[in-house]
């Protein structure tokens, strides 16, 4: 099966995805072999030479290791929110949407953006017929395809959710318990352009000043981390789609729910799905078969 995969993704595609060991596990995410060039996504740091596609800045989509590597490719968005928790970011940055040309040696290949909305600078990667989208929050800007490597957050049909924004933008004076890369970003554009005045905590008040959003010293909303919610007092919620918080929560997700991954795929229409980055449930998988498509999961790879 993983030969068999492999081989018809080199032949049609050109594209030839595989697993770097790390003693007895694996790197993150995975790696490929793409136009003679070696690409990593979201994963650690590649070596000489080779390029690492930071599709955005959350840790656990590695970029922060990547900052030291030349080749990496991250978007100028990207590379702020990177250099404020991380440091100087010495790879190649481009505008969201833009293309990028990468060298590497005498190879020469053109990238492709196109912005997926999970967080300021997300970025999705288009390589001749291969997507490699990253988290998403939005499809709609994002182009056809026959290999679309996606996400599965929220890869099974118990997550079907609507933002509250309403609920948010209409909170009393409160405190806000939000992921300090992202999701504080986009709630304090949301509160600001309902004209709320925002108070954004630690590092997360940083990005949004190096980002261009006019956040205050106080206000009548305070947004910070969900840990420190604990330390606060008033009415406090946790902006997030998951269950496991004892503070009420409101939702607001940086990612599409079970029937946006279902909806991506029909947008972009691709022959191969390959899951990278989440857990797809059975009934996912199920799913996107029965729309005609291959499904790939990390496992299937081959090992290098």
């Amino acid at each position: 099966m993983i030969n068999e995969i492999s081989d018809i993704l080199y032949e049609h595609f050109g594209f030839f995805p595989f697993r770097r060991r790390w003693g007895s596990k694996f790197r993150p995410h995975f790696s490929f072999k793409y136009s003679g060039i070696t690409w990593h996504v979201d994963s650690s740091r590649g070596r000489n030479g080779e390029v690492n596609l930071i599709t955005h800045a959350h840790t656990d989509h590695h970029g922060q290791k990547n900052i030291e590597n030349p080749f990496a490719l991250a978007s100028k968005e990207t590379a702020t929110i990177l250099e404020v928790c991380c440091g100087k970011f010495v790879g190649k940055t481009f505008n969201v949407g833009k293309s990028v040309k990468v060298k590497v040696g005498d190879v020469r290949v053109k990238v492709k953006t196109y912005p997926t909305h999970h967080i300021p600078g997300a970025s999705a990667f288009l390589l001749g017929d291969i997507l490699i989208t990253g988290d998403i929050k939005a499809y709609t800007d994002l182009p056809k395809c026959k290999v679309l490597v996606t996400e599965a957050t929220y890869g099974s049909p118990e997550y079907i959710f609507e933002d509250e924004i309403d609920k948010l933008v209409n909170v009393d004076e409160a405190t806000l318990g939000a992921y300090p890369i992202g999701k504080s970003q986009r709630a304090a554009q949301i509160l600001l352009n309902a004209g709320r005045e925002v108070c954004v905590e630690g590092r997360a008040g940083e990005i949004c000043r190096k980002l261009g959003i006019d956040i205050s010293d106080s206000g009548d909303v305070v947004l910070t981390t969900p840990r420190e919610l604990k330390y606060k007092t008033g009415n406090r919620y946790v902006l997030t789609a998951q269950k496991f918080y004892r503070f009420p929560r409101i939702v607001v997700s940086d990612h599409l729910d079970y029937t946006g991954l279902i909806e991506t795929v029909e947008h972009c229409n691709p022959e191969f799905v390959f899951f990278y980055h989440g857990k797809p449930s059975e009934k996912l998988i199920h799913d996107v078969e029965e729309m005609g498509c291959h499904v790939i999961l990390l496992d299937d790879l081959s090992v290098s």
